[in-house]
């Protein structure tokens, strides 16, 4: 029987995700509630978990940052293509399990992910859940891109681990800012 290699990561198995330690939910419970009134006010909400104080290097030595979008809507796919593009960054994309083991296992990584919470197959907070406790992708920047958009949702996206929060609809600018300011280019 192989020993899988210890740097590749499975999504086939999505156990349930441990409970947040009570100061990381206290945290992202407070986040959420403050960005209620912008949520009401303009349709979207940006949330950043964290934010890079200095220009975070693209992984494949390139000028351009890969980032890895995990959204099943075909059409929202298209368009975020063309918007990073213009933005200057490189883009992969999955929409499913087994297309998301194949990205984040290729010997190159993303310099960051935008992470679907609801994939056809998968919960998005269990993928990042998974990301999260494993070495490799521990310091990954993942911004969740969703439909989810109460106060409770953010607070659980905030406290698995995201770095950001996108709720849709957004406008492009603002995914492209929260990118940005993830990879320290603002």
């Amino acid at each position: 029987m192989t020993k899988p290699d210890d740097n590749d990561l499975d999504f086939t198995n999505l156990a349930s995700t441990p409970e947040p330690a009570p100061a990381k939910l206290e945290n992202a419970r407070l986040e959420a509630i403050s960005g209620n009134q912008e949520l009401q006010q303009s349709g979207f909400y940006v949330a950043m978990g964290r934010r890079s104080s200095t220009r975070v290097p693209p992984k494949d030595g390139s000028e351009k940052h890969t980032l890895l979008v995990v959204e099943d809507d075909k059409t929202l796919c298209k368009l975020l293509a063309e918007i990073l593009i213009t933005a200057g960054y490189s883009a992969r994309f999955a929409s499913n399990r087994a297309q998301i083991n194949a990205e984040v296992n290729r010997a190159t990584l993303p310099d960051l992910m935008l992470l679907d919470v609801q994939l056809p197959d998968a919960d998005g907070l269990k993928v990042l859940a998974k990301l999260r406790s494993h070495p490799k992708f521990a310091e990954l920047p993942v911004i969740m891109m969703t439909g989810r958009s109460g106060a409770a949702d953010v607070m659980q996206g905030l406290a698995a681990g995201a770095d950001g929060y996108v709720t849709k609809p957004f406008k492009m600018s603002a995914l492209v800012g929260v990118v940005n300011a993830a990879l320290g280019k603002t």
